[in-house]
Formats: structure tokens, C-alpha cells, sequence
């Protein structure tokens, strides 16, 4: 069964996305952040970025995944994992 680990931008490995969580106006938002196998680190949000993004966004991640892969988390400063949401470990 897949895991959610929380790492680092760093850590996210050459070619992979993770879920990313932020706070925006107030309210927990996700977006995607993205190390391309050039190096380089995407960060791609909504134009509105809404509470209701999390889950769909979890769900479109987890769609494009292995079965047996971790989604990798990233919080951004004020983002939290929410207490109703699976274990969040680290790496």
C-alpha cells in the first residue's frame, strides 16, 4: 500500500512530482511541485487556489502512480497535514 513522505524540494528525486501544500488566503491549498531531470524545480498551483484542489489534487496524483509507490509531500511554511489524512512519515 502506498505512503505519503513528506521531504524536501531537494529531495525529490530527478524526473518525479510531489504534492504540494500551501496556505493561501487562509485556507490549506495543493498544487504539484516538480524536479525535471534537468535539475530544475516547477512549481505548479492553480490560478485560484482552493481547499477543494487537495483531495483532487491527491487523487490525480496517486491515478498517474504505481500501486506501490510512496506520494511524495511537500509543506510549504504554514502548510499542515491534516489530522484526518493517513500517517504522513519522513524519509
Amino acid at each position: 500500500m502506498p505512503g505519503y513522505v513528506r521531504v524536501t524540494p531537494d529531495q525529490i528525486p530527478a524526473g518525479q512530482t510531489a504534492l504540494l501544500l500551501f496556505v493561501h488566503n487562509g485556507e490549506l491549498c495543493a498544487g504539484v511541485l516538480r524536479h525535471s531531470l534537468e535539475g530544475r524545480l516547477e512549481r505548479l498551483v492553480p490560478d485560484n487556489p482552493s481547499p477543494s484542489d487537495l483531495i483532487l489534487g491527491i487523487c490525480r496524483m496517486m491515478a498517474d502512480m504505481p500501486i506501490d509507490a510512496d506520494l511524495f509531500v511537500v509543506l510549504e511554511p504554514l502548510a499542515y497535514w491534516p489530522e484526518l489524512f493517513p500517517s504522513l512519515r519522513g524519509l
